[in-house]
């Protein structure tokens, strides 16, 4: 199941109680009470007697502005590493770059401060930019 939930099931124009849109969420109604108590979701509520209503819209801008807010770019050298939870190097020697068709290719190498393997897709199109932002520069005259 997926941590972060699709905001696009929730219609603008429903209102929805607790169970019917931890139903519709796929999470138990407990989440979406602490998302009211705990986490800002407050606002959308339109009663607050028993069953308490929730308007569809204001959850729709809540479930975006939390999803936005979770983002982290990465600058074009940089692949998001899932363990430290941050955009992250990778250590040169570990670059690797694999066609996968005639069109999409993958960049790996593993972090530089925890050592996981990390992934990009790209076009072949950008592959001499990926190698440009990912190789280390050469010397052009090497010592021999």
């Amino acid at each position: 199941m997926s941590l972060s939930k699709d905001y696009q099931r929730v219609r603008s124009h429903r209102p929805y109680t607790i169970v019917t849109l931890a139903e519709l969420l796929e999470v138990n109604p407990a989440t979406i009470r602490r998302w009211i108590k705990l986490h800002g979701l407050d606002m959308a509520i339109t009663n607050t007697r028993r069953p308490i209503i929730l308007n569809g819209a204001k959850i729709k801008d809540w479930m975006k502005a939390r999803q936005v807010a979770k983002r982290q770019p990465c600058a074009p050298n940089e692949m998001y590493c899932v363990r430290c939870k941050s955009p992250r190097q990778i250590m040169v020697e570990t670059f690797q770059i694999i066609q996968r068709n005639a069109s999409k290719l993958s960049v790996k190498g593993e972090c530089e401060v925890c050592g996981l393997t990390l992934q990009r897709f790209g076009s072949v199109a950008n592959r001499a930019a990926l190698e440009a932002v990912f190789c280390p520069k050469r010397p052009d005259n090497p010592a021999a």
